[in-house]
């Protein structure tokens, strides 16, 4: 790794709020910036990334044959659809849920009594599957299978199958009123530890010689469903609650993938460099991609530099 790009990057990040970022090559650490010592291991929300996490929960699932696949409708577990006039919503599958194309209207659930309740009664905006639209409703109907099938908590099932594997010990997950931990923005958890969800994705769920979920299940998790932004450089997408990066700017790509939350937190996960990246920020709306733009010039100079 160039030092040149690393001092570069180092710059950029002094100039702004961003907290931690650090980068890990070939399981090697190449790169750390902190702020400040305790944002190493002190637990801070990640938001939107509990919605990555909430899909490999699943994808665990459905190795455990707990879940038959993803084209399983939601009305097994929420057999209130059935009842519903809008006939729609008996087609919503878990593979809508996971790609964000249920297809319901995104409500603010978080100040009803009962989330899913709210969540389930919301009007149908499109036929399931057509179209994208980005909801974490959905993803707190994940949770809620979850706590369902397995009998436990999403964060006890999380314990025993993913965060205890990982050595991921100190972590918040906040419930909702009805107990079920949120699927889309609850969680409260370290920079180290976000590194170590990076590192199973890159190595396709394996983490230290432990197979932990599927190879197959993380491939189809960052191959895009649905294509979300085409600009001049390359194409975003959604996978299975994972934003996938497609250069087409050059003659020699470098394709990523990611997890995000709100404020500027971020995993990314470069399969052809063999590194993961993660950051905490504290940045406002208009602000929280600088450490993606940032992240994908310090891609374009490790390009240049080869």
């Amino acid at each position: 790794m160039d030092i040149i790009t690393l001092n570069n990057l180092e710059k950029k990040l002094k100039s702004v709020k961003i907290e931690g970022f650090i980068i890990n090559q070939r399981n090697e650490r190449v790169f750390e910036y902190m702020k400040n010592k305790k944002i190493r291991e002190k637990p801070t929300k990640v938001y939107s990334i509990t919605k990555s996490i909430v899909s490999i929960l699943i994808g665990i699932l459905i190795d455990k044959g707990l879940i038959k696949d993803v084209n399983y409708p939601i009305f097994n577990f929420f057999p209130e659809l059935l009842e519903s006039k809008e006939s729609m919503k008996r087609e919503i599958t878990i593979f809508h849920l996971l790609t964000m194309t249920s297809g319901v209207e995104a409500g603010n659930f978080q100040g009803s009594k009962n989330w899913v309740k709210f969540i389930l009664e919301q009007p149908m905006l499109h036929k399931p599957g057509s179209t994208f639209q980005y909801n974490s409703g959905n993803s707190h109907l994940l949770s809620s299978i979850i706590k369902q099938v397995s009998g436990i908590s999403t964060a006890a099932f999380a314990e025993k199958y993913l965060f205890g594997p990982l050595g991921i010990k100190k972590y918040i997950w906040v419930n909702d009123p009805q107990g079920i931990q949120g699927g889309g923005f609850s969680i409260s958890m370290s920079l180290e530890d976000m590194m170590k969800i990076g590192i199973l994705l890159l190595n396709k769920g394996n983490y230290f010689s432990k197979q932990l979920i599927s190879s197959g299940w993380i491939s189809q998790s960052k191959s895009p469903n649905k294509h979300v932004e085409t600009l001049s450089h390359g194409t975003f997408g959604y996978g299975y609650q994972l934003w996938i990066y497609e250069n087409s700017a050059s003659d020699n790509p470098i394709d990523y993938y990611y997890a995000s939350g709100l404020f500027g937190q971020y995993i990314f996960i470069v399969p052809k460099l063999e590194l993961v990246a993660v950051v905490k920020s504290q940045l406002q709306k208009d602000h929280q991609s600088l450490p993606r733009q940032y992240f994908e010039e310090f891609l374009e100079q490790c390009l240049s530099s080869t």
